[in-house]
């Protein structure tokens, strides 16, 4: 691991677990994808131009967890899923904030985490910090936007960054089909890994990443079977 300048900063209330508060480095030097790559084996995130790691006293919930995309072995409802949006078209498309894709957000966000704000963090949808990547969209038959998965490419892989759907799809099971097409996408291009992120225990919002595997976390500096 290499030495980084930074500070810690408190966040507020952790996102994942009542009761705490949120503490995070934060590096302060110029991040490039080489060393981004490094990063994400040492419990790093990207959220707009910000490296950040979680550093909260007493408490290291927050395990990065990947999945080898030779190795990725769908469950049976993940396979349901996939056959259930086989109308839809998955496209690779430069990161944006348009109208389209700001009414979708603001949806998503109204119906699934009920926030009703009317600004968008535009900074979190467009800036990348100079790391490599791009958005899937997909679409369904008549064109409409039903879904936009933000990923970075670093090196042999790729990293998820965030998803946002079509809320009025739910019966659809968009934010699988989304993780489905992210883990397609890295195979198409040759990536060995997928990081859609921290997995946490006893968080009921980020459980679903546990059942994209074999996967591995990341535990004590050493990645190990789930």
């Amino acid at each position: 691991m290499p030495s980084l300048r930074g500070a810690l900063i408190d966040a507020g209330p952790c996102p994942y677990l009542p009761g705490r508060r949120f503490h995070a480095f934060h590096a302060a030097e110029v991040v490039d994808g080489e060393l981004y790559r490094v990063l994400l084996d040492n419990r790093f995130r990207r959220n707009g131009g910000v490296f950040y790691a979680p550093m909260c006293d007493g408490c290291q919930a927050c395990q990065p967890i990947r999945v080898a995309v030779a190795e990725f072995q769908p469950r049976r409802d993940q396979r349901r899923v996939w056959r259930r949006n086989a109308d839809l078209t998955y496209a690779w498309q430069p990161r944006g904030c348009d109208e389209e894709r700001l009414a979708l957000w603001r949806r998503y966000q109204a119906a699934v985490h009920d926030d009703h704000e009317v600004e968008a963090p535009v900074r979190f949808m467009t800036e990348d910090g100079g790391i490599a990547g791009g958005e899937l969209h997909a679409r369904d038959a008549s064109g409409r936007l039903l879904g936009v998965a933000i990923c970075d490419v670093v090196g042999d892989a790729l990293s998820s960054v965030y998803c946002y759907w079509e809320p009025d799809e739910r019966a659809r099971g968009l934010g699988t089909a989304l993780a489905l097409a992210e883990i397609a996408s890295a195979a198409q291009q040759g990536l060995r890994w997928w990081y859609p992120g921290f997995w946490v225990a006893g968080c009921a919002k980020m459980a679903y990443k546990a059942r994209f595997g074999p996967a591995q976390v990341l535990q004590d500096g050493r990645w190990q079977p789930m």
